[in-house]
């Protein structure tokens, strides 16, 4: 029998309500993952990104198998489901996606497995996709001069800063309150991925100078202490308001982001994005100094591996100049 587009439109609907009003929960895996969501945010203590995150993979997975007990994921036969589910939901899906499905199935049933309600993991049979090669470039430094010098706003400006020279991610801009910066230090707290705590340090006099001077604009470093960085703003007429109360959803700062990029004439909805900005950071921090450790201590990754892989690429533009200084010494 062939699914029509209106069906699959009305299995959408009923998907994504099962997700927001919890129903999911109503089937016996379903029971299973708010078991689950509930240590991972209590005992583990969980972002509630992360618990967004996992809960929205898991709750596909029991409803998915909604007529199935967990005793019924046990391996073999619950990982041949688990491939069944994968190609399901993420097939057409990118390898970084799919890789990221497997991790969050591979918690879930090893917390099983220590509660001693399952025995065998059925993720872990699973092949993690091979992640295909991505070109990463970092902004050239003049683009990075320009979208930073063409900031109306303080606040615009600082956030610019921060992502183009201190590799800040994406929730990581949109925490940032005025209360996490040291003037005496001359550092900023940053809540990162996973709940990780770093000082970074801000070497910019320029910097500390327009932080000092929009505080004030707020009212004062006491009364601006709780407010956002970065934040949602309302033009009325001639004027344009900022909302420093209320801060942005991680999800909409690439908004914000590409606003700015706008002010500063680059016109682009696309291949431009902001995670750009942590390669640029690590990358003239490599081109500088050499120092793989102090680009890991700036990106704040666990393993070294990660920055030598993702982060501590060449460019083209290095690979060229390392050639032609090859080639005049051979021709010496």
């Amino acid at each position: 029998m062939t699914v029509t587009a209106l069906e699959l439109g009305a299995a959408s609907r009923i998907l994504r309500d099962a997700l927001k009003d919890k129903s999911y929960r109503s089937t016996p895996l379903g029971l299973e993952v708010a078991r689950y969501v509930r240590w991972f945010r209590s005992e583990w203590g969980a972002t509630s990104e992360s618990v967004r995150d996992y809960e929205s993979i898991l709750a596909r997975l029991a409803l998915f198998c909604s007529d199935l007990e967990l005793s019924d994921m046990a391996p073999p036969v619950g990982t041949e489901r688990l491939r069944e589910c994968w190609d399901f939901h993420w097939g057409d899906a990118k390898p970084r996606t799919r890789a990221k499905v497997r991790s969050v199935w591979v918690a879930f049933f090893d917390f099983c497995v220590r509660e001693g309600r399952l025995h065998g993991n059925p993720a872990r049979p699973l092949a993690s996709p091979r992640k295909r090669g991505v070109k990463r470039e970092p902004f050239a430094n003049n683009m990075v001069a320009r979208v930073i010098a063409a900031q109306s706003y303080l606040g615009d400006k600082l956030g610019c800063t921060l992502i183009l020279f201190y590799a800040l991610r994406r929730a990581e801009i949109a925490a940032v309150r005025f209360r996490d910066f040291d003037f005496e230090r001359r550092t900023v707290v940053v809540q990162g991925k996973g709940g990780k705590v770093r000082v970074i340090p801000i070497v910019d006099d320029h910097f500390w100078r327009d932080l000092g001077a929009l505080e004030l604009e707020l009212g004062g470093h006491d009364a601006a202490r709780d407010l956002f960085l970065i934040c949602p703003r309302r033009t009325v007429g001639m004027k344009t308001f900022h909302h420093h109360h209320h801060g942005f959803v991680p999800r909409s700062v690439h908004r914000w982001w590409y606003a700015r990029l706008e002010e500063a004439g680059l016109e682009a909805t696309t291949g431009l994005g902001m995670h750009r900005g942590r390669h640029t950071a690590a990358t003239n921090v490599l081109r500088a100094t050499g120092n793989l450790a102090a680009a890991q201590a700036l990106l704040g990754h666990s393993d070294i591996s990660t920055t030598i892989e993702s982060y501590a690429d060449y460019t083209t533009k290095d690979l060229a100049d390392a050639l032609t200084i090859t080639r005049l010494a051979e021709t010496e």
